[in-house]
């Protein structure tokens, strides 16, 4: 029963890494799109104002990057403290 439960929580963290790398890959991708606007010539009103949303999204797009990198790096440390705690009971079975 313990190892089933081991199992299954091991395949959700490895499944949440593997959904933050996605959309990291997403999020980067979006903000290279974005930035491809950049160089393009807007003479009208509606058009600067376009951009102008353009850099608002591609900005908040850099900040959810941020969070997904720092989220990333807290579902690695849990990683790798969920293996300690493994290895430790393995360890004080090993023992008995």
């Amino acid at each position: 029963m313990m190892r089933s439960r081991k199992m299954m929580f091991s395949a959700t963290l490895d499944s949440m890494a593997f959904q933050l790398d996605d959309a990291q890959k997403t999020t980067r991708f979006a903000i290279t799109q974005l930035d491809s606007i950049g160089p393009l010539t807007w003479k009208s009103a509606a058009g600067r104002a376009f951009y102008e949303r353009v850099l608002e999204l591609s900005s908040w797009l850099e900040r959810l990057n941020q969070e997904l990198s720092e989220s990333e790096a807290y579902l690695s440390a849990a990683i790798r403290e969920i293996q300690e705690l493994e290895s430790q009971i393995v360890k004080q079975k090993m023992a008995f």
